[in-house]
C-alpha cells in the first residue's frame, strides 16, 4: 500500500539539507512511535527477519514540492523552495505498518523534517496499479545493489550491466517474498531480466550513478552508491509485486529503491 502525505508551511521558503533521506526516515520513525512506541523500536532495532537478515519492509519517495516551484541547489549543501506545499509517498506491504503510520498522524497534526516544522494537509492512498511480468518503472529514488566476498573488507557496489547485478537484485527480492509469506520463491531460468534505459543513459551521458550521504547520529556518514533511471523488468508478478511496495535492492528504509509505474 502507498500513501502521500502533503505537508504545508507557512514560511516564505522551507530550507533541508539536499542529503536528507535520514531526516524523512526519521520523520517516519516518529509517527509511529505515536500510535505504537513497541512496534517503531521493534521495526528499527530488529525488523522482519530472515534468518541472519533483517528488513524493515518499506521505503519512501524522495520529498517533492507541488508544481509551482522546484527545489532550489545552493553551494553548501542546502537546498530550498518557495512551495508551501511538500509531499512524500510511503510504500510498504505490511498492514501494521501502515496501520500505526495512519493512527500516528491522527494523534499529532504537526511534524518536523530536520529544523522545519511541517503540518500534515491530507493523507492520501494511491491506488494500486496493475502489474504483470513485465514492467517498465521510473526509479523515484536510487537502486542500491552490492555483493561482499570473503575477501572484502567493504561491500562492493553493482550497478545494472556487471555480471551480478542481476543475480543480487532477484536473490534480494525473494528473501523479501519468504519474509512476507512465510515461504521460498523459486524464479526459473529465463524468467528474470533486468534492462536499464539505454536512451536515457545516453540523454545524461551516463550520469545516472548517484551518490549519497547518510547521517547516522551526530557525526557519522555513510556513503552510499546507487543507480537513477528508468529500467525494464521481467519478473514474475509476485516477486514485482514484492519490489513495487518494499522498494527493489537493498536500503530501501532509508528511501532507496523506490520506483512507480512508467506511464510514458
Amino acid at each position: 500500500m502507498r500513501i502521500t502525505l502533503e505537508l504545508s508551511h507557512r514560511k516564505r521558503t522551507v530550507t533541508l539539507p539536499i542529503n536528507n533521506s535520514h531526516l524523512i526516515s526519521s520523520l517516519i520513525y516518529n509517527i509511529v512511535d505515536k500510535s505504537s512506541s513497541e512496534y517503531a523500536e521493534r521495526l528499527h532495532d530488529q525488523g522482519y527477519r530472515l534468518q541472519n537478515r533483517a528488513f524493515k519492509l518499506f521505503t519512501f519517495s524522495p520529498l517533492y514540492p507541488g508544481n509551482r516551484h522546484k527545489w532550489v541547489m545552493h553551494e553548501n549543501g542546502t537546498m530550498s523552495t518557495a512551495d508551501a506545499l511538500l509531499h512524500v509517498t510511503i510504500s510498504s506491504p505490511k498492514e501494521e505498518f501502515v496501520e500505526h503510520l495512519v493512527i500516528g498522524l491522527l494523534q499529532e497534526p504537526y511534524v518536523w523534517v530536520g529544523n522545519e516544522r511541517f503540518r500534515v494537509e491530507t493523507v492520501r492512498k494511491l491506488d494500486q496499479p496493475e502489474l504483470s511480468d513485465d514492467m517498465e518503472f521510473v526509479m523515484l529514488s536510487p537502486l542500491v545493489c552490492t555483493t561482499k566476498g570473503e575477501a572484502d573488507h567493504y561491500p562492493q557496489y553493482l550497478y545494472p550491466g556487471d555480471p551480478e547485478f542481476e543475480r543480487v537484485l532477484l536473490e534480494n527480492l525473494c528473501r523479501k517474498y519468504q519474509v512476507l509469506h512465510g515461504r521460498s520463491f523459486v524464479c526459473e531460468s529465463g524468467q528474470f531480466g533486468f534492462a536499464i534505459d539505454e536512451a536515457y543513459v545516453e540523454r545524461m551521458q551516463g550520469k545516472v550513478q548517484k551518490l549519497i550521504t547518510l547521517k547516522e547520529g551526530r557525526s557519522d556518514e555513510t556513503k552510499i552508491k546507487g543507480t537513477l533511471a528508468p529500467f525494464r523488468l521481467r519478473a514474475p508478478r509476485e516477486l514485482m509485486e514484492v519490489g513495487y511496495a518494499c522498494g527493489f535492492g537493498e536500503k530501501n528504509s532509508m528511501g532507496f529503491g523506490m520506483v512507480k509505474v512508467d506511464e510514458a
